[in-house]
């Protein structure tokens, strides 16, 4: 960029900033939780607090705040008011991305079925587990074209559902490395799944009331067929 440009950059990612202040010599506007001129504050499951100023974000968990905290730096760049975003804005997600669909008996799915990388599906792994419910389930699938880091990248998976203590794991393994998510939290009850049938009707036998489920994984491994069944 010339050096008439505006940086908006987290400030909160130490590395960002470091390699920032090796490249870039223009005007920055930094915005974060910890650290940033714009700061802001996540508030309950969908609020983001600035000061006296609050704002409903359209899609649930703190990652997604953040975000929200970045679009309004860009508003402050461009000299563009707030005020009329703190009635909310609607947004209408494709299917497979950020979206929760809500079934008979209060059980909740949340669908990240359309990609997942590794700190996406950490992330979408905490939403699951913020939102209130009595069982929180994840049904997770393959990261795809990871290369070499594939199997520590799914063994990091697994380590973060044990760490949050979730109450169940369903893995499809449709790579071998797969089974790296499940082999990584042996204290949580998990099954592995070799096809999507045998997944659905576990699904179909085993959900109650007040269920939270998350499914994620690539495109490709098509857990979306798994969501679209439960709906249907």
């Amino acid at each position: 960029m010339p050096d008439t440009s505006v940086a908006i950059l987290n400030g909160d990612d130490d590395l960002l900033m470091e390699t920032a202040a090796k490249v870039w010599s223009g005007h920055t506007l930094t915005y974060g939780w910890e650290k940033g001129e714009l700061r802001g504050h996540y508030v309950e499951q969908n609020r983001l607090r600035i000061g006296n100023s609050e704002f409903p974000v359209a899609l649930a968990g703190r990652h997604n705040a953040l975000n929200y905290l970045a679009a309004l730096g860009v508003m402050q760049v461009l000299n563009l008011g707030w005020g009329n975003l703190e009635r909310g804005i609607k947004l209408a997600m494709p299917k497979g991305r950020s979206r929760q669909v809500q079934l008979r008996n209060n059980i909740i799915l949340l669908d990240e079925t359309y990609n997942a990388g590794l700190e996406s599906m950490l992330v979408a792994l905490d939403l699951l587990k913020s939102i209130p419910g009595d069982r929180h389930i994840a049904v997770l699938g393959t990261m795809k074209e990871l290369g070499r880091f594939s199997e520590a990248f799914h063994r990091a998976v697994g380590k973060k559902v044990r760490s949050l203590r979730l109450d169940q794991l369903l893995v499809l393994v449709d790579d071998p490395e797969t089974k790296a998510i499940a082999t990584a939290a042996p204290e949580i009850p998990s099954i592995c799944f070799a096809d999507h049938d045998n997944l659905l009707a576990h699904l179909r036998e085993t959900l109650k009331p007040g269920d939270r489920v998350l499914f994620k994984a690539s495109n490709s491994v098509g857990l979306s067929r798994l969501v679209q069944a439960l709906q249907d």
